[in-house]
């Protein structure tokens, strides 16, 4: 009897404590003893209390990389608040009418980042972003940890990669870019960090657009710790094809064989220089690998390479083209200081032998010149509308976020956002020195008697010792004049 008078008294304490818990989130000055800066709180409660938990996983001898595995969805209910007022409730979770999942996610992130990153799933479809249009409801988002990792940048770390492969990705006119806000994130009443709220590269109305019969796959460097995938015949030893969508639980034998026979078919064509018109999207895959070229992005292994085809029609297998899909990880921004090292490499994906033919390249140039005269001041225009939007709670949120990772943000936000823009522009001008190689020019003509020009420097601003134009090497440089004007110049 004793036993169960404790045990009525323990679940009587226990609901008020929950009780006292939802009252929490209502108090508009903190939470939790916490002064939140203005931005949204994702208040997470799991069932028993339970923490995603995941085990490191290494790769089998002749593959690479590091992973995770039994990183289980832990169900619980979600809150998001905004300065206590309550924006989302997910309530309860009950399987497939309410409530939310959450894991660890990531490869080498979800093994050694001390800030986990996590997948959420909605039991039901939600806006997280509030944009207030019903086409942007899904099920799946993604946290992501703010700090990034880079050699490249002050401090070797930085904040604001994923802002930046964001701002170009949109400058390019991308088929979808993933957007986000950040959030701060408190799970069992434990405070987590601030973190970046993201769309995830699914298929939905607002994101990847894929009809039922179509497919959307990745070039999967982590192939060997999924559960299916399929290998290509030109396809190196340590990737292969995993799935997006279909679902894995989805994918018949009947449906792996059609991919891999088209994926076959397409490389066939590509790899003996015959006729692509009918398998890719040219721009499509332009713009991808020059999105990586601006970025100057160092990581071929581990860049997220999808794949998608919107329809496969069996009477009509040519219906629709292979595109690519979003660009994702941006960790290695910067850190090539020449072409990215997926434009190069011949050890990883396509774009090496689609760069040895006419047509791509040609299309690759076309969207260079149309791109060109204001990527900057789209670049620009994009962190301009990130800092009206975040400069007065980044900092904030960020010293929030020092608390648990003191070693982080040590940069301020404007800091951080013009050394972006800075290395941006640089890269730019790298470009355009590059690009002389697949018949780039500006059609900028100079004269050797130019007694207005008052001094060159090359593309990083570095000043040469004269201005003697006829003593300069191919390449591209600033031309400064009296007037204050600038110009830019390729010597050929």
């Amino acid at each position: 009897m004793t036993n169960i008078i404790m045990m009525i008294f323990n679940k009587k304490v226990s609901i008020g404590i929950n009780l006292l818990f939802l009252g929490l989130l209502m108090i508009p000055c903190s939470v939790y003893g916490i002064d939140f800066p203005n931005l949204p709180v994702l208040n997470i409660v799991t069932v028993n209390g339970e923490m995603p938990t995941s085990t490191i996983v290494y790769a089998p001898e002749g593959c690479s990389g590091v992973s995770i595995t039994d990183n289980e969805y832990v169900p619980g209910r979600m809150i998001v608040t905004l300065k206590g007022n309550t924006l989302y409730d997910t309530k309860e979770y009950v399987k497939g009418e309410s409530g939310m999942r959450i894991k660890i996610r990531g490869n080498s992130t979800g093994a050694y980042m001390n800030q986990h990153p996590y997948k959420i799933k909605l039991s039901k479809k939600y806006d997280l972003l509030e944009r207030g249009d019903k086409s942007f409801k899904h099920k799946d988002w993604v946290l992501l940890s703010m700090y990034t990792w880079n050699v490249k940048m002050t401090n070797q770390e930085s904040n604001i990669l994923n802002i930046a492969g964001t701002i170009v990705s949109k400058a390019l006119n991308k088929e979808w870019t993933p957007d986000f806000t950040f959030v701060n994130v408190v799970i069992n009443d434990e405070y987590q960090g601030m973190y970046y709220l993201m769309e995830s590269a699914e298929r939905g109305d607002k994101r990847v657009i894929i009809d039922d019969t179509g497919f959307m796959i990745e070039d999967d460097t982590f192939w060997w710790n999924e559960n299916i995938y399929f290998k290509t015949d030109y396809q190196k030893t340590n990737v292969a094809f995993t799935y997006k969508y279909p679902d894995d639980d989805d994918v018949t034998d009947s449906i792996q064989n059609i991919i891999r026979n088209y994926m076959n078919e397409f490389e066939r064509v590509l790899y003996s220089k015959g006729d692509l018109s009918s398998y890719i999207d040219f721009e499509s895959f332009a713009k991808w690998i020059l999105i990586h070229d601006i970025l100057g992005t160092d990581d071929a292994a581990g860049c997220n390479r999808f794949i998608y085809k919107y329809d496969y029609n069996k009477d009509n297998p040519y219906s629709s083209k292979l595109q690519m899909g979003p660009v994702w990880d941006y960790d290695s921004t910067f850190r090539s200081d020449d072409w990215s090292t997926l434009h190069t490499n011949e050890e990883w994906f396509y774009f090496t032998k689609l760069f040895e033919r006419d047509d791509f390249r040609r299309v690759y140039l076309q969207l260079w010149q149309s791109i060109r005269p204001n990527i900057l001041s789209d670049i620009q225009s994009g962190f301009d509308e990130i800092w009206n939007k975040y400069g007065d709670v980044f900092d904030e949120s960020m010293k929030l976020h020092q608390t648990i990772y003191p070693n982080e943000g040590r940069q301020s936000f404007r800091s951080q956002i013009d050394e972006v823009i800075e290395k941006l522009t640089n890269r730019v001008y790298l470009l355009d020195n590059l690009m002389t190689q697949y018949g780039y020019t500006d059609n900028i003509s100079i004269t050797s008697d130019d007694s207005s020009l008052m001094d060159i420097t090359d593309i990083y601003g570095r000043p040469l010792n004269s201005t003697d134009i006829n003593r300069l090497s191919k390449g591209m440089y600033i031309f400064r004049y009296v007037n204050q004007n600038n110009k830019k110049v390729m010597i050929k």
